[in-house]
């Protein structure tokens, strides 16, 4: 009886984690604006080219899902106090909601916020982890609702969702990607 009720919890838990790609999708834990503005900074992180974007792997969607979940409400009363003064730096800086500003712009922008952040860890390399730049720790997340997504593992990354045999030692050239676990 234990192994059939850790069965349907686990079960129960991984099914309570799919991201909701369907059409009429209403976040349950971002604002709608806080929505726009993930899609778009990630989408400026992790355009579309010849791989997915960061708006096909629906990154938005996955961290209303997860962040809940995985985050106390404490942490996650703080996280959007920390978005939210993002938000508005971004806004202030550009006179308008990041939203509206042309792409160039955005990208400009990220690459200078990207590179502050990052000598802002390299001249503190002990820095506690609640401390980092509040862009890394989005940056991070973003990252992962990518690399996380079924799009990238299928589009971007070599899948098989049931492998075959175990060879150890296959020469690169002949699988030519990565594979996605």
């Amino acid at each position: 009886m234990g192994i059939g009720l850790s069965a349907t919890s686990v079960s129960v838990m991984l099914a309570g984690c799919e991201v909701d790609t369907s059409d009429g999708w209403v976040p349950s834990f971002y604002t709608s604006d806080e929505v726009s503005f993930i899609r778009e900074l990630g989408e400026t992180m992790l355009p579309r080219t010849n791989t997915p974007g960061a708006i096909d792997a629906k990154v938005e969607r996955y961290l209303d899902t997860i962040r809940p979940l995985r985050y106390t409400s404490e942490e996650n009363q703080k996280y959007k106090e920390q978005l939210s003064v993002f938000m508005d730096e971004a806004s202030t800086l550009f006179g308008q909601s990041f939203i509206k500003v042309k792409p160039a712009q955005r990208l400009e922008w990220l690459t200078a916020t990207d590179k502050a952040a990052y000598e802002i860890i390299s001249a503190n390399p002990d820095m506690p982890a609640e401390e980092k730049p509040f862009y890394l720790i989005l940056k991070e997340q973003i990252l992962s609702g990518y690399f996380s997504s079924e799009i990238v593992a299928k589009e971007f990354f070599a899948f098989d969702p049931i492998p075959g045999r175990y060879d150890a030692c296959i020469p690169y050239e002949e699988i030519g990607k990565a594979w996605a676990i």
